[in-house]
């Protein structure tokens, strides 16, 4: 199987082996895989000396690019799925884990799966999240066969949420709430079923917590040191008109539920409030890291903003100890 040969060392060698892979139309590898080898192998920005320095395989390489949408059309592809999600399949099958949802994924499809794990990962090493712990992901969750199942299931996403007891929101570009160009990506904030989730979550009275991936934290961290607005101006601009979807007959479905609840201010205006309540969640476990910090400070401004004032005295009192600056 080529999937299973070395990583190229060249574009060349890559260029080489997509053409044998179409040249066989694919079939020699399982169809989860097979588009997306084309995309790493097609990607003009692939280090393909950095790439196979390690001595890995092709099929390595590809794991790490795997995404949402190409979740949702493998299951599509799969008879034994036709009448079942992906979940409730193995769970037919006795499959210890699969079980009842407590915690609800909201994300953007574009995100890999690689970097869904290593967040949901680390929020268990930080306490955010029992090991333990069942999560709803609608890759899995959601029959993805075109039909009846799939739209009743579609159509219960709000029991979804409310019967979980909260939601993570895997934030993959925390400041962008509109494509830019036609070049960018559907990013979580800027899809319309994440902004209606997040809805969703707060009607149902659930906490919404925030997760990156790591550099994305790291970037929104180096936006609060410079700025305390930083969040605030950035999720102003987030709004459920503009948000976008891969099918155009959801977004036409979600607007009309949106209609139903009061109008596109105000699940903007509830959205928006969540959103900065989890940012400054994150922004204030941050500040507890390193209390001499720019962040720390902008943090206590943060939630002195959001009203949360007995945090951010303390927090203030915290960073004024710490810099020497206490009475």
């Amino acid at each position: 199987v080529l999937v299973g040969q070395p990583i190229p060392k060249t574009a060349a060698q890559a260029k080489e082996l997509l053409e044998k892979l179409e040249r066989k139309g694919g079939d020699f590898v399982d169809k989860f895989k097979a588009p997306v080898v084309c995309r790493v192998l097609k990607d003009k920005g692939v280090d393909w000396a950095k790439e196979s320095a390690g001595g890995g395989r092709l099929f390595e390489l590809v794991g790490r690019f795997l995404n949402g949408y190409d979740g949702l059309a493998w299951a599509r592809d799969q008879p034994e799925y036709a009448e079942a999600s992906i979940c409730a399949y193995e769970k037919s099958l006795g499959n210890r884990n699969v079980g009842p949802a407590t915690v609800f994924i909201s994300w953007g499809l574009v995100s890999t799966f690689v970097s869904l794990v290593d967040a949901l990962e680390r929020c268990v090493a930080e306490g955010q999240l029992d090991p333990g712990t069942f999560v709803w992901v609608c890759d899995t969750c959601i029959r993805q066969h075109e039909g009846e199942g799939k739209q009743r299931d579609v159509g219960r996403l709000d029991d979804m949420v409310r019967q979980c007891e909260s939601t993570l929101l895997f934030n993959d570009v925390w400041d962008r709430t509109v494509k830019r160009s036609e070049t960018d990506t559907v990013s979580c904030l800027s899809r319309i079923w994440c902004v209606y989730e997040i809805f969703c979550t707060v009607r149902a009275g659930h906490e919404l917590v925030m997760m990156f991936p790591e550099d994305e934290r790291r970037r929104f961290l180096g936006a609060l040191a410079k700025n305390a607005r930083a969040a605030q101006d950035a999720l102003a601009r987030v709004d459920v008109k503009t948000a976008e979807s891969f099918d155009p007959n959801d977004k036409e479905r979600i607007m009309g539920q949106v209609e139903e609840v009061g109008g596109a201010a105000k699940v903007n205006e509830v959205v928006i409030a969540a959103l900065n309540r989890a940012l400054a969640d994150v922004a204030a476990r941050a500040a507890e890291e390193d209390v001499a910090s720019e962040v720390a400070l902008n943090a206590a401004v943060y939630l002195r903003d959001l009203g949360r004032l007995g945090e951010a005295r303390a927090l203030c009192e915290r960073v004024a100890a710490a810099l020497g600056m206490a009475e």
